[in-house]
């Protein structure tokens, strides 16, 4: 799962500099849509995930970390839902951050 998830950042990642390239409406909202889909197979691999959740040796008694293998999956997943609200504020003219004019 690490590694799909790997590969949808990649496949964002080209999304994102092709609309970088190509600012047109129908581009932008097609990205906006691509992106909506990757933060949703994201958040469902994030909840679905059957391996291991935690690291084997906890050095703090209340603290759990994370194995890397979750954490790079719960980390992608939060930076494209960061990047779809960017997204959306972009699209609907509210701060162009994303993708300066």
């Amino acid at each position: 799962m690490p590694f799909i998830t790997i590969l949808l950042d990649l496949l964002a990642v080209g999304a994102y500099f092709l609309q970088l390239n190509y600012q047109t409406e129908t581009f932008l909202l097609v990205g906006l849509i691509f992106q909506g889909i990757v933060t949703l197979i994201l958040c469902f691999m994030t909840i679905t995930y059957k391996g291991k959740r935690y690291a084997a040796i906890q050095p703090r008694l209340f603290i759990r970390y994370v194995s890397i293998r979750y954490a790079i999956i719960i980390y992608s997943f939060i930076i494209n839902a960061v990047f779809l609200f960017l997204y959306v504020l972009n699209f609907l003219d509210i701060n162009p951050l994303v993708f300066p004019k």
